[in-house]
């Protein structure tokens, strides 16, 4: 008992070690996120260049998410089956590979495979971190650590617009992947030098892979999105013959195909003793309703950052950079009010917290469409301020109680968990938005209007603000206090 107690003593890592892994992790985070966030006010550049529609421009940010599900589906079974440092090395690794590929593009097919592969890399870096992260920092100190990691990928989610902005401004687009070069080897160096080497013994060398969960869910994702991608939506016309009736009714079928295609994959997920993901997580009603309320803020946010550039870029008739000032400006705030929210959910619990910076959020969002009567930079700024302090109090405290709950060797297959949902989802929305701005847009036009992507955009911004303000029962289920 002493031997055990003592070998458990020796593999705590000092306040030293534990440091500089704290800062490796953050630097990780930082790239990933920056890379991101960089890219978001150059998708009207990517259209121009390539000549593409809005459709098509936002696979930009719909192949970045769909990979980086890729990556989250593995880092469960690779964090259980091999040591976290060499998997943290190939994770960056592969993220370089994705930046030389985009510097490299000729055509807008090849920024999205350079923007898959590094979506891919970022989905193993992000819950490989937060998962050491819980491991390191005992449970009272996890709001502020977690406060501490958002303020630090917000801050790179802040000057990332505005650093992309410029470098599309002043020299060329392929320098948004080029930026991300030297940073990651900065961050390759550091692992391989600060990580230490985990005990062997911690991992299971012999836990199988569900390859059956992995490869029907990679086919249900490709097919639906490719679907989605081929959807033309007309609203021009109405419903005015059969054959409008019988398209309707093809797409209700197989809406309703691939939700029970869904319900199965789930349900056999349940069944198996190692799963792809562990979706018996979501037991933990804590953890459920915590997610519920990250997925939606998730996609407020998305959709805030694919829409924002096209509003001021193509409808104000503004420059990229105006577009990295609004983001960034936004992403500050949000990022202060992180601090102290974590600060204070290690206290108080993140019912309170919660439901408070939904509340924030929703109005503002219903502001910011409001708003689009008559755009103005100022208008735009002060708006995109206050929904920063909603999401600031709503999405990373509420998160971290979730993960809070579960037990500190299912963290990390908790964040993939939560991670995964959030990116699948968001890029469905996302699809769907894109889509439906093309559509609407165009029968507005048709119908005289000279403002019809602003009023498709408001529409979006409306359903945003309803959607955000259904989430409020899932915060009056989380614990006052820790």
């Amino acid at each position: 008992m002493n031997d055990a107690h003592k070998n458990s003593r020796d593999q705590r890592l000092s306040d030293e070690q534990v440091r500089r892994v704290l800062v490796t992790l953050l630097l990780a985070g930082t790239v990933i996120s920056f890379s991101n966030s960089a890219l978001n006010p150059a998708i009207p550049v990517f259209m121009s260049v390539f000549d593409v529609d809005i459709v098509l421009g936002g696979w930009v940010l719909n192949a970045y998410v769909l990979a980086m599900s890729v990556g989250l589906m593995l880092s469960g079974y690779l964090n259980k089956r091999f040591a976290s440092k060499p998997v943290y090395l190939a994770a960056v690794l592969g993220f370089m590979l994705g930046s030389v590929m985009g510097m490299m593009a000729f055509n807008m097919s090849f920024v999205i495979m350079a923007r898959a592969v590094q979506g891919l890399s970022g989905g193993l870096i992000i819950p490989l971190s937060i998962g050491m992260l819980y491991q390191i920092y005992p449970k009272q100190q996890h709001g502020r650590i977690m406060a501490l990691w958002g303020i630090v990928i917000m801050m790179s989610l802040a000057f990332g617009p505005l650093i992309g902005a410029y470098l599309v401004d002043q020299f060329a687009w392929w320098t948004l992947f080029a930026v991300t070069l030297p940073l990651s080897v900065i961050v390759m160096a550091m692992v391989w030098r600060l990580i230490p080497e985990p005990d062997r013994g911690t991992h299971d060398t012999a836990s199988p892979f569900d390859t059956v969960g992995f490869v029907s869910l990679i086919i249900w994702l490709l097919a639906m999105m490719i679907w989605l991608s081929t959807l033309k939506i007309d609203f021009t016309h109405g419903i005015s013959s059969r054959d409008d009736l019988l398209k309707i009714v093809a797409l209700g079928a197989l809406s309703i195909l691939f939700l029970l295609s869904a319900v199965a994959w789930w349900a056999y997920e349940r069944r198996q003793s190692h799963p792809l993901l562990n979706v018996g997580l979501f037991d933990n009603k804590t953890y459920l309703h915590s997610n519920v309320i990250s997925i939606t803020q998730t996609v407020g946010l998305m959709l805030c950052l694919l829409l924002l550039p096209i509003l001021i870029q193509e409808v104000m008739g503004e420059s990229a950079l105006w577009t990295g000032v609004v983001l960034m400006v936004a992403t500050l705030v949000a990022s202060i009010t992180t601090y102290y929210a974590g600060k204070r959910v290690d206290k108080r619990g993140a019912r309170g917290i919660g439901m408070a910076g939904i509340t924030i959020s929703a109005l503002s969002t219903l502001m910011l469409a409001w708003c689009l009567y008559q755009p103005t930079l100022w208008l735009l700024i002060l708006t995109m301020s206050v929904r920063g302090v909603g999401v600031g109090l709503a999405y990373l405290p509420t998160t971290t109680v979730g993960f809070s709950s579960l037990p500190k060797d299912s963290v990390t297959e908790g964040a993939a968990l939560n991670n995964i949902s959030r990116r699948i989802i968001s890029t469905i929305v996302i699809t769907l938005t894109t889509l439906y701005i093309h559509s609407r847009s165009a029968q507005l036009l048709a119908a005289g209007s000279d403002v019809g992507i602003a009023s498709a955009i408001q529409e979006i911004l409306v359903i945003i603000a309803l959607m955000l303000l259904f989430t409020l029962p899932s915060a009056c289920k989380l614990p006052r206090a820790p």
